[in-house]
């Protein structure tokens, strides 16, 4: 069984844990609708379907496996929700990770493209 997964930060190709999905097969860009902020070297995202920012990210498809694997690395500051992502040619339901401790202290990243920082590796 395969799942699909919606990365927006580390993750990402060009990414410094970009590693981490080279057994899984990149299906397309996407956005999704919510906020991106910056912890430290790596993002949270706080999705919202009625947001008027998005988050540019990469959808996967995954094992079960690979998908434990990411929730082990995503830690205790993250949980794994099912959201709609939106590519050039459609929406699709997928997973992704969501930041769900304070985000006061964060700067927010209104470009909503983590790899738009100069210094996000």
């Amino acid at each position: 069984m395969t799942e699909l997964v919606f990365v927006y930060g580390t993750l990402r190709q060009g990414a410094s844990n970009a590693w981490r999905m080279s057994t899984a097969t990149f299906v397309a860009p996407a956005i999704a609708k919510g906020e991106l902020y910056r912890v430290d070297w790596y993002p949270a995202a706080i999705f919202q379907e009625t947001s008027p920012h998005s988050i540019v990210g990469e959808i996967y498809q995954l094992s079960a496996e690979h998908l434990q694997e990411l929730d082990a690395f995503e830690g205790a500051e993250y949980r794994r929700i099912p959201i709609i992502v939106t590519t050039t040619t459609q929406q699709q339901q997928v997973w992704v990770w969501e930041y769900q401790l304070p985000i006061d202290s964060f700067a927010p990243i209104p470009s909503g493209d983590w790899l738009s920082l100069t210094d996000h590796k």
